[in-house]
């Protein structure tokens, strides 16, 4: 599969879907930054939903990354090269169960997004 706009968007609503979000979640690029990403939300119990945002980077694979409060994101979890759709929503399954929260959708779709913040105090991990 070649990494142009139209694999690299399938891509993304394949794996929104595995997660129970919608196509419009989704965003792909191609140019400087070919890939894609998946904002959503994070639920845990009562307490208010958690950013999250999913990219995917050909070559380099996805990151997992959480609203720090801050400008930029931190990223939590990396799982590198490309993956089934079904590897990867485990991949972001598991790493939200362990935050004690379960995917939902934003309420707030158009929100600027922060930027990714390459550096972590959380290890990038791979199954």
């Amino acid at each position: 599969m070649t990494d142009d706009e139209p694999s690299t968007a399938a891509r993304m609503r394949a794996v929104a879907a595995e997660l129970g979000l919608q196509p419009e979640d989704t965003r792909s690029h191609t140019g400087d930054f070919a890939g894609g990403q998946i904002r959503f939300a994070g639920q845990a119990g009562e307490r208010e939903p958690s950013d999250y945002l999913l990219r995917w980077t050909p070559g380099e694979g996805w990151e997992l990354a959480a609203d720090a409060g801050s400008p930029a994101l931190q990223v939590v979890a990396g799982l590198p090269e490309t993956r089934s759709p079904e590897a990867v929503a485990d991949f972001v399954l598991t790493a939200l169960s362990e935050r004690g929260e379960r995917p939902v959708r934003r309420s707030d779709e158009d929100a600027p997004e922060p930027a990714l913040r390459s550096t972590s105090r959380s290890p990038r991990r791979s199954p």
